[in-house]
């Protein structure tokens, strides 16, 4: 026999089989956030904040208290307020990828961070640069390592990295260098920036030379021109990911009319606006889990032997790939190749490093190497031969609390290194809240220094980095 329930008037909902009242309510509450989505932060889908405790949290951002919290609209209608350092990252869903544009360059940061967009002009150090997500900014150029053309291709490609992010080698630190889509570098001085190309004075030309942009690969400017490093405080901030492959660091500072408001780490004084319909991810550095290939190295020594040099990746394997070790696949962590060495700043500020390791699952059974972590220059953990037959990833744990460098080095285990890709699975450090002690336990329950939150149906990666859906 059907209930009848008692239903206001105007409601929509008959009286025969009609819901409850508590679910009309509900489901008109949903209907007009559905309404609402549109007008809201990822309103093609809800953001997803992947926490330090292994959980995830679906909502849409709407407010920033500077560096401390996120105010979140849950689907609920409820509004939900996160501190900054619970958070890991911030996936903003929907977002599909800008597609390079020709005479599109990307500018580094001596303070990290990257910028992609078209150069409009420069007067004297200041120089104007169009971006799809913050439109128009003016920059020094004192702020930049260099910058390279869009897309990097080949050799050319490579060298032109090399130009900007290694060290300078022979050439005079107070010289310009430009390199040709031939691979020809030519030390000088920048005149002028334009749109379709750079005056440039040639040293060994003795004369002006104008580079159309289109020929130019890759620029480096002069060291002794540049501000100087600083070194990550560990004070919470952001990277905003952007759709046309932007990062910029800095301290969040607010959300106005779709825009989030950063204060970035080239500019303390200054403040960047960008488009939240152009960002794609925000990660979060100084929060109680810090994954290591969210924060840059003070060092990296890399060696093959038989196989053409494979540079250390970020988040997916040294070829390029998603990390994967026996099958598991994890959204963060270190791809290398045998022999590396990567050190990074950690500076005393946490008490436990986390990793598991491998070969890579693209090897099959191929590959053997030894895993080695140090802190300061001292060995604190030393695995055995690992293999690519073997079964499963080794978990790592490791008690850092002083430690000021802590540095992971792979060797080829002294079988030369064909095979050898390996992988750190979900390489970060820990600290416990303040007040709190670190709760040690198993790699499916994660000692965070804070309650356990099960994982959602269907799994997750968060705080122990795995995604068990793979």
């Amino acid at each position: 026999m059907t209930k009848r329930y008692a239903v206001p008037s105007g409601t929509g909902v008959g009286a025969v089989g009609a819901s409850p009242p508590r679910f009309a309510a509900a489901l008109r509450a949903a209907a007009a956030l559905a309404a609402l989505v549109p007008w809201l932060p990822g309103g093609s889908g809800a953001d997803e904040i992947w926490l330090h405790d292994d959980s995830r949290v679906s909502g849409w951002i709407m407010k920033v208290s500077g560096s401390e919290k996120i105010g979140v609209l849950l689907p609920s209608g409820q509004e939900r307020e996160i501190p900054f350092e619970d958070v890991i990252s911030i996936r903003f869903l929907g977002r599909d990828p800008l597609m390079v544009q020709a005479g599109t360059q990307e500018f580094r940061f001596v303070n990290g961070g990257r910028l992609r967009g078209q150069i409009l002009g420069n007067e004297g150090d200041s120089v104007k640069i169009l971006t799809s997500g913050a439109g128009i900014l003016g920059l020094d150029l004192s702020r930049f390592r260099g910058f390279l053309a869009l897309p990097q291709i080949g050799f050319v490609g490579r060298k032109a990295e090399d130009l900007v992010e290694s060290e300078r080698g022979h050439w005079s630190r107070h010289a310009d260098m430009i390199l040709d889509d031939g691979g020809g570098d030519y030390p000088g001085v920048i005149r002028k920036l334009k749109r379709t190309g750079i005056d440039f004075d040639v040293d060994d030309f003795l004369q002006t030379r104008f580079f159309p942009i289109s020929y130019v690969r890759g620029v480096r400017l002069a060291d002794a021109g540049r501000d100087e490093r600083v070194e990550w405080a560990g004070d919470v901030q952001v990277v905003l990911w952007t759709r046309d492959g932007s990062s910029i660091r800095g301290k969040p500072a607010g959300i106005h009319l779709r825009r989030w408001k950063l204060i970035p780490a080239w500019d303390p004084k200054g403040a960047v606006e960008m488009s939240m319909d152009e960002i794609v991810m925000i990660q979060v550095l100084g929060g109680r889990v810090q994954y290591l290939s969210q924060i840059a190295p003070v060092e990296v020594k890399e060696k093959t032997t038989l196989v053409p040099p494979q540079p250390c990746k970020m988040d997916m394997n040294a070829q390029g790939g998603p990390i994967s070790i026996a099958g598991t696949r994890y959204p963060w962590g270190i791809g290398v190749h045998a022999d590396s060495e990567i050190t990074f700043p950690v500076e005393g500020r946490y008490r436990e490093f986390r990793s598991d390791i491998g070969i890579d699952t693209r090897m099959g059974k191929r590959g053997s190497v030894v895993f080695v972590v140090l802190g300061d220059g001292k060995e604190l953990y030393r695995s055995p031969v690992v293999r690519g037959a073997d079964g499963k990833p080794i978990e790592v744990r490791v008690q850092i609390e002083g430690v000021k460098r802590l540095t992971l080095k792979v060797s080829n285990a002294g079988d030369l290194d064909l095979g050898d890709l390996a992988n750190w699975g979900a390489a970060r450090v820990i600290r416990a809240k303040e007040g709190t002690a670190v709760r040690q336990g198993g790699p499916d329950r994660p000692a965070e220094g804070a309650d356990y939150t099960a994982p959602p149906p269907g799994g997750a990666a968060g705080g122990d980095g795995r995604d068990r859906r793979a």
